[in-house]
């Protein structure tokens, strides 16, 4: 099951193909990690002058000592998996990347259970106060 929740409609400036693909790296991982009869929470929230975008799972979470180097390429916590029931460590690499061409930020926690991750962009400006701006790269409505 996937819940979202919007706290309110809100707008970044990018790319907007690179930005759903980075999201949607992120949803998927949550999702393959999920187990069966729990829910992936998708959360978009306006803190400060960003946009919050916080994905949890409620799967085994990631070892401490791992929790920066899963955006690390080609990382993998689990290293017996191969790459028909994984991949090869690419995806949050890739997600991370992208956020970080966007002038955003991406941070990992365990939630326990589970694992959250934090993406965070600047919004598109003006948007803060209610002023329409060109070309929003990313709109998110309830």
């Amino acid at each position: 099951e996937l819940k979202l929740t919007v706290e309110r409609p809100l707008s970044v400036l990018g790319d907007e193909e690179l930005l759903r693909r980075a999201v949607e790296n992120v949803l998927r991982n949550a999702i393959r990690y999920a187990p069966g009869g729990t829910s992936v929470e998708v959360d978009l929230r306006h803190v400060g002058a960003n946009a919050q975008i916080r994905i949890r799972d409620y799967g085994p979470g990631v070892p401490r000592e791992s929790l920066t180097r899963i955006f690390d390429a080609f990382y993998r916590v689990d290293t017996d998996r191969n790459r028909g029931s994984g991949g090869v460590g690419l995806g949050l690499a890739i997600a991370r990347r992208a956020i970080q061409l966007h002038n955003g930020s991406m941070h990992a926690e365990n939630a326990e259970p589970g694992l959250l991750v934090v993406i965070e962009l600047p919004l598109a400006p003006g948007k803060a106060d209610g002023r329409k701006v060109a070309a929003p790269a990313l709109v998110a409505k309830p």
